[in-house]
């Protein structure tokens, strides 16, 4: 199941790098013909252009490889494939404006926003070249839009804090108007009310852009690529196929602990759907091999799994990462019941009794332990838990 699924994947990511490497030659395709440059000139772009694709789908597969940088950006190439689209065509329509007024800092700050600060800065970076390579800007100019990418990309972690994004908007404003006036003054040695005036109307629609567009995109776009967790659960969705075709024991197994994990959560108010979809895979990683909590993950990701799912995977049984959440204890304490309840035979389980000190037993272990001590579960969550499970009908 793992190499299949592996097998699977790989084509696709493969197909996305192919995607941005075709893109960023169209970009500077389009370059040199918008701008009527020189065929030897053209093919000079398109050069560069594929020394950055190739090297840049190395820095990204490296990044994924090793772990570096956050898991939801280094991994998700659909959204990167999105954002890098439209870098490249607002790259190519910025070039059409005069010096100094070219939305770099814009530019800048939405990739920031999408992509890991690293990935932001070697496409910033790549596009400043490219405005370069069109010969109709002095080193000034490409400077200024250099050092408004720098910024633009840093002030995107301070807009993240929503109490103080008035102040990041302020400060946007204020860089939009003095960079461009303090490189224009070391390019010509005098400043114009002119260079004002076109600076200014770009300064306003930069921070515009900031306070209307960021949130709405980010929102579409911070889950484009991964799947619903409606979809994931579906019966015909080819893991729950291959589960079951896998093992019936075990695709029983999941069965329950997804049903019973939600009406864990249901019974004290957190994310029941989250808790089921998560029950349902916790075992994920025994179809994929040692290290299973590891192939777990790694199925998880190669198949788009929402990133809460895949956070509650990578801390199974608390092995190699602490249980962080409630949703993550509801499932990691109805598994323990359902696989302890498994194990014991029809007779003692006949006794409600027994039932009732093997559940109380299990679960005041696990709590002592101090495994959900990092997870937000209350005492008084955790005795409804209990309670609510002694009354289980399902774990039987």
């Amino acid at each position: 199941m793992a190499g299949m699924t592996e097998e699977r994947f790989i084509a696709k990511r493969l197909l996305k790098l192919v995607y941005i490497g075709a893109v960023t030659l169209l970009g500077g395709l389009l370059f040199g013909v918008v701008h009527r440059m020189a065929i030897g000139d053209t093919l000079v772009i398109l050069f560069a252009d594929v020394l950055f694709a190739v090297s840049f789908a190395f820095y990204l597969e490296s990044g994924r490889l090793h772990k570096s940088g956050r898991p939801d950006s280094s991994e998700d190439y659909q959204r990167l494939c999105v954002y890098y689209t439209a870098g490249i065509f607002v790259m190519i329509l910025a070039s059409f404006c005069p010096a100094y007024t070219a939305p770099a800092f814009g530019i800048a700050f939405l990739l920031a926003a999408g992509l890991t600060r690293e990935q932001a800065f070697a496409v910033a970076l790549f596009f400043d070249i490219h405005l370069a390579l069109n010969g109709s800007v002095s080193n000034e100019v490409m400077t200024c839009y250099l050092m408004l990418m720098l910024l633009g990309i840093m002030l995107t972690g301070m807009y993240e804090q929503k109490q103080i994004r008035i102040y990041a908007e302020i400060t946007a404003f204020a860089l939009n108007l003095v960079v461009p006036v303090l490189f224009y003054y070391l390019d010509q040695g005098a400043l114009t009310l002119r260079l004002l005036i076109s600076v200014l109307p770009g300064s306003i629609l930069t921070v515009a852009g900031m306070h209307f567009l960021y949130d709405p995109l980010h929102f579409r776009l911070e889950h484009f690529g991964e799947i619903s967790l409606d979809t994931i659960v579906d019966p015909n969705f080819h893991l729950v196929r291959e589960i079951k075709r896998y093992s019936q024991v075990d695709y029983n197994h999941a069965i329950r602990v997804s049903r019973i994990a939600a009406h864990c959560a249901t019974k004290i108010k957190v994310n029941a759907k989250l808790a089921a979809v998560s029950g349902f895979y916790y075992r994920l990683g025994k179809f994929g091999g040692e290290p299973f909590v590891q192939s777990g993950v790694t199925i998880a990701q190669d198949n788009c799994f929402p990133n809460d799912v895949i956070t509650i995977l990578s801390e199974f049984g608390g092995q190699e990462n602490q249980i962080s959440t409630i949703e993550s204890a509801i499932v990691h304490i109805t598994d323990t019941l359902v696989t302890k309840f498994e194990l014991l035979d029809h007779t003692t389980l006949s006794s409600s009794w027994n039932r009732d000190m093997v559940i109380y037993q299990t679960l005041n272990d696990e709590s002592s332990s101090g495994i959900y001590d990092h997870s937000g579960l209350t005492m008084n969550q955790f005795l409804k838990i209990r309670e609510f499970l002694a009354k289980e009908e399902e774990l039987l």
